[in-house]
């Protein structure tokens, strides 16, 4: 039998034409208002590792074809709502967040983590809420504030005595963005940040995108400690790789220089919007 010029070679042939152009219309007309992401964190010293995922739903279709997949959502101003779990050593870590595009120029984003923990001897929970308004003096630079606001209660026996306690700790920020990206999905996006508080805290970031799917980010943070603590200095580096506009992977690395502890931090995550 000559398979060149059978009918079923031209069956196959019909066959493939028609699985290529249902895969291609998935992907074209992908609703891409859901994301998924998953995680996972090693941190040195620490025997168990971080494990978590969150969802998020936004508010509008994210085009594909326009900009750099990563980070669409803060190109298109595309308002969102997300909610997280994590769970490292028993410790249950919860996480909800917004982020609000009023218009074209104001932005709010809403972010609060909750998270109990177990000891020997008693228990504590804590709530840090973080909130930032921010202002498009273009298309390309943003710049804001905020605020962070945390509380901590614990309570437990020691020597036979109980004790409880709460505290409080506010602290202000300023931020400010800016990035090249545009529709062709490459360029840098440069972020930096100041949050004043008992320990000051500097930090920023550099992302490059070599097309729409492929980027390299370097980070760096610095932490004046008050009198009688440790300065801290971290560097980090992540790449980050889309498959396609709905699946990524990433890796990152991050490590404490200028310290005799060991503090490196190894994460993987992947992400599927749908």
């Amino acid at each position: 039998m000559d398979i060149k010029n059978s009918p079923l070679k031209a069956s196959l042939t019909v066959a493939a034409m028609a699985v290529a152009s249902l895969l291609t219309a998935s992907f074209a007309q992908a609703n891409t208002q859901n994301e998924i992401q998953v995680r996972a964190i090693d941190f040195e010293g620490i025997d168990d590792t971080l494990y978590g995922g969150s969802f998020t739903r936004y508010t509008s279709t994210l085009k594909g074809n326009s900009g750099a997949y990563l980070i669409n959502p803060y190109l298109q101003r595309v308002s969102s709502f997300s909610g997280g779990y994590n769970n490292i050593d028993g410790t249950d870590i919860f996480t909800l967040g917004t982020t609000l595009y009023l218009n074209k120029e104001w932005m709010m984003s809403i972010d609060g983590t909750y998270a109990e923990f177990d000891y020997d001897f008693g228990d504590s929970d804590s709530t840090d809420i973080d909130v930032k308004v921010g202002y498009n003096l273009s298309r390309e630079w943003q710049v804001g504030a905020g605020f962070l606001y945390s509380e901590q209660n614990f309570n437990g026996i020691i020597d036979g005595e109980r004790f409880s306690g709460t505290k409080n700790d506010n602290a202000i920020l300023a931020f400010t963005r800016y990035t090249t990206v545009g529709k062709s999905g490459t360029g840098w996006d440069l972020l930096a940040e100041y949050i004043s508080d008992d320990a000051d805290v500097i930090r920023g970031s550099a992302r490059y995108f070599f097309n729409p799917g492929l980027s390299v980010a370097g980070t760096y943070a610095h932490i004046n400690a008050p009198g009688g603590f440790e300065n801290g200095n971290e560097i980090g580096v992540e790449v980050d790789y889309w498959l396609n506009e709905q699946f990524s992977v990433k890796a990152g690395y991050q490590r404490q220089v200028d310290s005799d502890i060991d503090a490196d931090v190894l994460s993987l995550g992947a992400t599927y919007r749908f």
